[in-house]
């Protein structure tokens, strides 16, 4: 092993430690039949309301046939996101690290706390526009909602509970009953149904109304509903859209990219040595120190930043893609290197386009989504 090179001992460590996969659920689905239900429900389709911004986009909506919208069925999903019988010790639901009051996110902590105080160890992830995803944490280790929302149950840092005992403790609930009957008729109390009701609530949170939405949303014709941009905040977009100076589309797009991600997996020369990320999921090398590149949207909501919340400022962000970029990371991101430097430098902004920029980012704040009874328990 002495004679091996560093990036070569890490390709070998990467295919044994599991930090950041996804946890298995080990434990078989145990269907509990609804006994003393009705049989005849049928539930009621929900019509998803889009922002004029989002109806105007050729993007498809991610929603499985097998799990179309239902009133009965988001009802239920908000009750079970917030519902601490999912925790093996009852202490911990979905919201406690996805608070809706922070974009579904816990803001101003880097690693969430399990059920039992441990700490987690990668940045909870905010929740909203799911519905437009077809990969979802930060190292794509869940092809949909339905199957990300069966991982954190019985991870050891996380719930640390088995699916059987929550069908069980729900099972012993009348209303839950009554509930799970009036959205899955004839259905089993399982984990299959549990997650399905979950990913149907998830696919509701959008968030679509800022102040650069308002303004393109116009620029497309459509009428202005709010806000539109200061001035501060649109020269900050002009920093943010070109390409001699912000150059931020490559990974986030502009105003045609109402998500502010294109969803790919990008290693942005954080580290000299990555962490796996894409890595822990596809095994390939070449994908060591990738990870989900984040919509932009709800910034102020959803700081520590980065994968493992090493920055708490934007500022501190900032000054990274001016300054702190490792262009010797393996699988770096080829987008990295448009204006880089020997010293590693990608941008170069004045302190005033700075300023602006960041005016921009935290313009593309929703204040409407954070404060959404809709979305609360």
């Amino acid at each position: 092993m002495k004679h091996l090179k560093k990036y070569q001992i890490i390709v070998l460590l990467i295919f044994g430690v599991s930090a950041f996969t996804a946890c298995s659920d080990d434990d078989p689905i145990e269907p509990i039949p609804c006994s003393n239900c009705p049989t005849n429900n049928t539930p009621t389709p929900y019509s998803l309301k889009l922002p004029p911004l989002f109806s105007s986009s050729t993007t498809p909506l991610n929603i499985p046939a097998d799990n179309p919208l239902t009133v009965e069925g988001i009802a239920l999903g908000k009750r079970l996101f917030y519902e601490k019988r999912l925790s093996i010790n009852n202490s911990i639901s979905c919201s406690s690290c996805h608070n809706p009051a922070n974009s579904f996110n816990d803001k101003g902590v880097a690693f969430s706390l399990g059920a039992q105080g441990q700490p987690g160890i990668i940045n909870a992830m905010p929740l909203f526009n799911l519905i437009y995803a077809d990969k979802f944490n930060w190292n794509g280790s869940a092809n949909s909602l339905e199957e990300q929302a069966l991982m954190p149950v019985a991870h050891p840092l996380e719930m640390m509970e088995t699916w059987k005992n929550v069908a069980q403790k729900l099972q012993g609930d009348p209303t839950y009953v009554k509930d799970f009957d009036k959205a899955f008729p004839n259905e089993p109390i399982d984990s299959v149904i549990i997650t399905k009701a979950l990913a149907q609530f998830e696919r509701t949170l959008i968030s679509g109304n800022t102040h650069p939405d308002n303004e393109f949303a116009a620029d497309f014709g459509f009428p202005v509903t709010g806000a539109i941009m200061t001035a501060e905040e649109r020269r900050g977009f002009e920093v943010f859209d070109d390409p001699e100076r912000g150059d931020c589309g490559h990974c986030h797009g502009g105003k045609f990219n109402f998500n502010w991600t294109d969803y790919s997996f990008r290693n942005n020369g954080l580290d000299a040595i990555p962490d796996s990320g894409l890595a822990a999921v596809t095994k390939q090398p070449y994908d060591i120190g990738k990870f989900k590149v984040p919509s932009l949207r709800n910034l102020i909501y959803t700081s520590p930043y980065m994968h493992d919340g090493r920055f708490a400022t934007l500022e501190e962000v900032i000054n990274f893609y001016t300054t702190g970029v490792n262009p010797n990371s393996p699988n770096i991101s080829p987008d990295m290197f448009h204006r880089t430097g020997a010293n590693g430098h990608i941008i170069n902004l004045t302190s005033q386009e700075k300023s602006d920029l960041i005016a921009f980012l935290k313009a593309l704040s929703d204040e409407e989504f954070v404060t959404n009874p809709a979305f609360r328990p």
